[in-house]
């Protein structure tokens, strides 16, 4: 089937199924419903002289309209560019002026738009309060569009969406994605994870990043499933995540370590561990490393199996893993069909089974390319093998095991030093909730090794820090010890919950009055206090 029939074929098998409902208020929208109103939304815009190929930017919170707004722009051709709302002003004008688009569409609130671009229409949501002005656009009073054709000219080859990056580097890539890859590849995942119809997603990540967009949204729709559309997730829902997902009868979810962290921490009663047990069929854990102490505790709390997958913005889904093969930490599954994977060394080189080093990927889900500092996409050959600059092993049996990032390693001494296993060792004091392993420079060494520690509310670092010392001596060899141990209130992260680790390098230098260590690791954006 072309693009055309695949989403015209989702629409007319689940017609009259539910598709969205709205965490919050229970307004429920089935899949026809939604078509009509995507369709809708796509006329006017059609009308409004957005065509195909245009670029619109999106920036809007979480919620079923901005789930309307993105199938419009697909239904009308248009790539989507997803902004968070949450930016800077700063941020925000970056985008604009790198990806240049048409046209902007916003919720309410987005007042940090300004003046940044000629034509802005703000989208009414739930809530708000419509009225006549001509920058307006209300969805719920769009007549139907009798003379719209959805996906007229829809080519698998057509960019779908322009994805700013959350991270590493001092200023996010806008990095475009075609449909055809998009749809192939998110059928070859939930094909491998046995997602399907009966599927109800909980989606409570930002819908301008792949996690809200792709994983939450694009990949349930082209399933049949359904899906509650919450706010993005923060501490203060985190005290009523489990009502809400057992009140939307939510059976799959899709979450950040940082998530089941704040879980286990902020949940003080047994509704979430009753209804996991219950309900809950699959419980998907990405974006992030997921650190063996937090996997073990939920899982024993909650009673369910953590499926971890990887993947990455520019390669979409790379494994999948299966709920009954177990394999120790950092096992992230067997790659997707159609997909090659392979480790090689410093020199460039295939290493053999077994030995750790970059994974690299051919996938037929490769992006379409990066976009210039002019707005221009460069593409990239669909055929290349994609250097990730994740540190992994990839087994006999096709099992990979991701151990750690390659620009994380310090050298000390001439000896390479992965800060994953420090880290990994010193999560497990009590105490201590999270780890941070970085470098600072060393006249004799080179490098040497910082352990910057997130501690439980409460704990104090002088209290704890002869035990972590223990425990570091007896389960780390001699170079891994760290020579200095320092307390952070928060770690700086990025949208979808990884750790910025060039950010963490700055503070630490700032605090022990040590120059930064001049690797390749780019800039980050925002931190918190450090402490001794």
């Amino acid at each position: 089937m072309n693009i055309r029939e695949i989403i015209l074929d989702v629409v007319d098998r689940r017609s009259d199924h539910l598709f969205l409902r709205d965490a919050n208020t229970g307004r429920e929208i089935t899949y026809r419903e939604f078509h009509r109103q995507a369709s809708a939304a796509a006329a006017e815009l059609q009308r409004l002289g957005v065509r195909k190929g245009d670029r619109i930017a999106v920036m809007m919170a979480n919620s079923c309209e901005l789930a309307i707004v993105y199938f419009a722009c697909i239904y009308l051709g248009a790539v989507i560019v997803p902004i968070n709302p949450s930016l800077s002003r700063s941020d925000v004008q970056f985008i604009l002026s790198s990806c240049r688009p048409t046209l902007v569409l916003a919720g309410s609130g987005s007042s940090v738009l300004g003046d940044l671009h000629p034509r802005v229409l703000h989208v009414v949501t739930s809530g708000d309060s419509a009225n006549d002005a001509a920058d307006q656009l209300d969805l719920s009073n769009l007549s139907a569009a009798a003379d719209f054709v959805p996906l007229a000219s829809a080519h698998p080859d057509d960019l779908i969406v322009v994805m700013y990056t959350s991270g590493t580097s001092a200023k996010p890539k806008g990095l475009a994605h075609r449909i055809g890859r998009m749809f192939r590849n998110a059928g070859a995942f939930a094909g491998a994870q046995g997602i399907d119809e009966t599927s109800r997603f909980y989606l409570t990540l930002s819908m301008a990043y792949m996690g809200g967009f792709y994983n939450l949204l694009v990949l349930p729709f082209l399933c049949g499933a359904s899906v509650a559309v919450d706010h993005v997730f923060d501490a203060r829902s985190s005290l009523h995540f489990w009502d809400k997902a057992r009140q939307n009868e939510v059976n799959t979810l899709w979450l950040a370590p940082t998530v089941l962290a704040i879980l286990l921490r902020m949940d003080r009663g047994r509704t979430g561990e009753e209804f996991c047990r219950s309900a809950i069929r699959r419980t998907f854990v990405g974006f992030a490393p997921l650190p063996l102490k937090v996997k073990d505790e939920f899982e024993s709390r909650y009673g369910v199996h953590l499926i971890e997958n990887y993947g990455l913005s520019e390669t979409l889904f790379v494994t999948a893993r299966s709920q009954e093969k177990l394999h120790g930490g950092g096992y992230v599954g067997e790659r997707l069909p159609g997909i090659e994977l392979r480790v090689t060394g410093d020199d460039g080189n295939p290493l053999p089974s077994g030995v750790e080093g970059e994974i690299q990927i051919k996938t037929p889900g490769l992006m379409a390319g990066y976009l210039d500092s002019e707005g221009r996409l460069q593409e990239i050959d669909p055929a290349c093998w994609f250097a990730t600059g994740d540190a992994a092993r990839l087994e006999d049996d096709g099992a990979l095991f991701i151990t750690g990032r390659k620009k994380d390693l310090i050298i000390r001494g001439g000896v390479n030093i992965s800060p994953a296993a420090i880290e990994e060792a010193l999560i497990q004091v009590s105490g201590v909730a999270d780890a941070a392993v970085v470098s600072i420079p060393h006249e004799l060494y080179g490098e040497d090794v910082v352990a910057v520690l997130k501690l439980e509310p409460g704990v104090e670092l002088e209290t704890i820090l002869d035990a972590v010392i223990a425990h570091a001596k007896a389960s780390l060899a001699q170079h891994q010890q760290p020579a200095r141990y320092i307390a952070i209130d928060e770690f700086p992260r990025t949208a979808n919950g990884k750790v910025q680790k060039t950010r963490i390098r700055e503070l630490v230098a700032q605090k022990l009055q040590v120059a930064s260590v001049p690797a390749t690791r780019a800039p980050a954006w925002q931190g918190s206090g450090l402490s001794r």
